[in-house]
Parts: C-alpha cells; sequence; structure tokens
C-alpha cells in the first residue's frame, strides 16, 4: 500500500468519526459508505462495496440506548474492509479485524470524552469572562484532538502493518478460515435480530410477513409455505383492523353525547 492510500484510508477513517460532530448527521460512518470509499482508493470498489454491505447487515442493529456505548462502526468498516481488500479476502477477515477495532476504539473515545472533561472546566472559565474567541480555541482543540486519535492509528495500521496482517491473514488456519465464514454468514442475521428487537412489535409482525416474501422468493416460484404465511398476515391484518374497530365506534359515539 502506498503512503497517499494509506493517507487517504486513515482520512475516511477520521472523517467518520467527526460525524455527528462537525459534519452533523450524514451517514458517512456506515459500512457501505466507508466500504466505497475505500473500494475507490484501494482501486476495488466492487469488493469495497460488497464488504461494506455485508458489515452494513452485521452492525445495521448494533445501536447505543442510553447510556450504552455504540460500537465504533465507522473506523472498524474501514479498517476490515482496506485489510479484506489488501490481502484478496472476504468479509470473513474484514469482520476479523473490524469487530476488535471497532471495540477498541470505542474504548479509546470513552477514554478521549473523560479527557475533555478537564477541558470543559476551562471552557466554563472562558463563558464566565466572556471569552468567546478562547471557547472556540477549545472546541477546535478537541475536535483536533480526536481527529488525529483516529487518523495516526490508521495510517500507522495501514502503511506499516500492511506486512503484519498479510502474514496473520495466510497463517490462519484451514479451521479458523470456515469457523470465519460461518460467523460472517450468521452476523447479519444477529444484526437484523438486533434491531427487530427494538422497533418489532407485536401488530407489526404480519406486515413483516408480507414483506419478507417477496424478497425471500423473488426470481423463485412461490412454495405452498409462502402462500400459508401471505394468508395467516392477511388473516391478522384484518382480525387487528376489526378488533381496533369497537374502540373507534366507542370514541365516535362517546364524542357525540358530549356534543349534545
Amino acid at each position: 500500500m502506498s503512503v497517499v492510500q494509506a493517507i487517504l484510508i486513515a482520512l475516511v477513517a477520521a472523517v467518520s468519526r467527526s460525524e455527528g460532530d462537525w459534519l452533523g448527521e450524514c451517514k458517512l460512518r456506515e459500512p457501505i459508505v466507508t466500504g466505497f470509499l475505500v473500494g475507490l482508493i484501494l482501486g476495488d470498489v466492487k469488493t469495497g462495496l460488497m464488504i461494506g454491505a455485508a458489515l452494513q447487515l452485521m452492525w445495521m442493529g448494533a445501536v447505543g440506548i442510553g447510556p450504552t456505548a455504540q460500537l465504533d462502526i465507522g473506523i472498524g468498516g474501514t479498517i476490515g474492509t482496506a485489510i479484506a481488500i489488501t490481502t484478496n479476502t472476504g468479509a470473513e477477515t474484514a469482520i476479523l479485524f473490524g469487530v476488535p477495532v471497532a471495540v477498541i476504539m470505542q474504548f479509546l473515545n470513552t477514554l478521549l470524552m473523560s479527557a475533555y472533561s478537564g477541558v470543559m472546566l476551562r471552557v466554563d472559565k472562558k463563558i464566565d469572562q466572556l471569552d468567546f474567541k478562547g471557547i472556540n480555541r477549545c472546541h477546535y482543540f478537541c475536535g483536533i484532538c480526536t481527529f488525529l486519535a483516529y487518523f495516526l492509528p490508521t495510517f500507522f495500521v495501514m502503511y506499516f502493518g500492511n506486512s503484519v496482517t498479510e502474514t496473520i491473514v495466510n497463517n490462519i488456519p484451514d479451521w479458523m478460515n470456515s469457523g470465519l465464514g460461518g460467523v460472517a454468514a450468521l452476523l447479519p442475521c444477529l444484526g437484523f435480530a438486533l434491531l427487530l428487537n427494538i422497533i418489532m412489535e407485536k401488530r407489526l409482525i404480519p406486515y413483516f410477513i408480507l414483506g419478507f416474501i417477496p424478497a425471500a422468493y423473488v426470481g423463485f416460484d412461490l412454495t405452498m409455505v409462502a402462500i400459508g404465511a401471505m394468508a395467516v398476515a392477511i388473516a391478522a391484518i384484518i382480525f387487528m383492523l376489526r378488533s381496533d374497530r369497537p374502540v373507534a365506534v366507542a370514541a365516535a359515539a362517546s364524542d357525540d353525547e358530549w356534543e349534545d
């Protein structure tokens, strides 16, 4: 990997962390986006998109709720995709390197946020003094430190650690490769399960079935199982609509009595 490619990949990782801070919510940290950018830098957009899509399916349900920390999927997807492309391997290698990196960098980000609490004390003093330029300097100082904390490790890993990662990948035994392939196939299911655990309600299950059947049978003939599932989903929707009707009628009747 050339110096320019390592710098550009490090920029992708650092910019993905800037989302939500300086850049707002622009979805740059999503693996499908970082995978495309890494593939563009390394000259293999197709592979970058395929690996990014696999990581996207895996991490789409990994969200931070309340005080829980979210995995740093921006840098994890960037480094995982870059290593998979440079070693001519697939999503299993991206997962092998991307998941630990995402966990480690999230831990580093937590340390950075803790360290910035000291800067915030200085900002409080600047506010009391109405020193707006000093407040801006503190703001940019924290942003630049975060940018460098992601840029520098990514650059060193990509440029100086390329031979090390190739050695690790080439010496992985066959049984581990098979296991990683199985994990790569199962993790998207885990991502969907995590997402459905958050948003799924009993009333939404029939609609989920009606959406799943066309997606699963596109290009194939419908089986009796698929037709039966669609019938059950439609029957459940009709049952829910009819169950809600007495409540709506009762509410309308109470409104009329109030008007009288």
